[in-house]
């Protein structure tokens, strides 16, 4: 019973309001290059100093190369012979920056890294980010320029050092707590994505599906989050719906001059395909986003649902 009661209430949460993050379609994923140590530094320049020579007496960090997504209880958290790894860990790469758009953004998209997260470009903190379960994004252009212009950029031959500390330690202030029954995980243990954009760009899509109790008719709202980098002083968007097999049934042009949020369609559909687990109904909408910037465009689906809490009765889906 407990668990269909959650499943329920997982169906009220996505039955009508979706808010995603944007999908983006020019994205590298980051998986290969990566040094690992599980400890913390004194600081972030023992992440970038220069090696110390063979017969150097100092101490040094002893890094090791693993990919991504990594986890820094891949081992230990399944062993039952030993606490697993509480702690901070560092990752560092060099990245290889080219962005295709005058004037666009750089972003780091994290899709997961847990728990608590600082990034660095080479000495400088450009983002923090608390929580090891959602998706979070960081803008590193400025960081990056700034880099370029200083003079430690010639030792890395065009290159831009990344490092990214992660740290699972318990803290009593966050949730899920140490007395939860899975394990809080550390590490970059999802993908990272290098993410190029124009200087307008989409931010954020929000989209509302709601269907009449007899299922006569949809209605689909959308909004749309916007940033503006640039002296450009408008744009044009273009929407275009799908329905399940994927045959065009709206397809709308707008013009942007404000770069906030802004709901951008409303859409009656009549007669909807419903979604259900039985029949997952998936709706389609394309985001074509072009200015003298350039073009950004994503797609994200949705789905129609009506549900239903009988008094001292079931939960019912679609008026099942």
């Amino acid at each position: 019973m407990y668990k269909k009661i959650i499943f329920s209430f997982l169906l009220l949460g996505i039955s009508l309001l979706s808010f995603s993050q944007i999908n983006y379609s020019d994205k590298k994923r980051l998986n290969d290059g990566w040094k690992f140590l599980r400890q913390d530094l004194g600081s972030i320049w023992e992440a970038v100093r220069k090696p110390a020579g063979k017969d150097s007496p100092e101490t040094v960090p002893l890094w090791k190369d693993v990919t991504l997504p990594h986890c820094f209880n891949a081992e230990d958290a399944v062993d039952p012979d030993v606490n697993y790894y509480e702690g901070p860990g560092w990752y560092k790469t060099i990245l290889e920056i080219n962005n295709p758009y005058k004037d666009g953004r750089v972003l780091l998209q994290f899709e997961g890294a847990g728990q608590k997260t600082d990034v660095y470009i080479y000495t400088e903190k450009v983002g923090s980010h608390v929580g090891g379960y959602d998706e979070w994004i960081v803008d590193i252009t400025d960081a990056v320029d700034r880099f370029r212009r200083s003079g430690d950029a010639e030792r890395f031959e065009g290159k831009i050092p990344l490092s990214i500390r992660c740290d699972n330690t318990r803290d009593t202030e966050m949730i899920p707590s140490d007395l939860s029954d899975f394990n809080v995980y550390g590490g970059l243990y999802r993908y990272l994505n290098l993410v190029y954009t124009p200087a307008i760009a989409f931010t954020g899509i929000q989209t509302y599906a709601s269907v009449d109790e007899k299922d006569r008719e949809g209605l689909l709202q959308i909004k749309a989050f916007f940033t503006n980098h640039s002296q450009v002083g408008d744009a044009s968007l273009n929407i275009q719906i799908s329905d399940p097999l994927g045959d065009q049934i709206s397809d709308e042009n707008i013009t942007i001059t404000e770069f906030t949020d802004k709901d951008v369609l409303s859409l009656k559909i009549p007669k909807p395909k419903l979604w259900s687990p039985e029949t997952p109904n998936l709706y389609s909408a394309k985001f074509t986003l072009n200015s003298l910037t350039g073009t950004m465009i994503c797609e994200e689906k949705f789905g129609f649902r009506h549900f239903e809490f009988k008094e001292k009765g079931p939960f019912f889906l679609n008026g099942e």
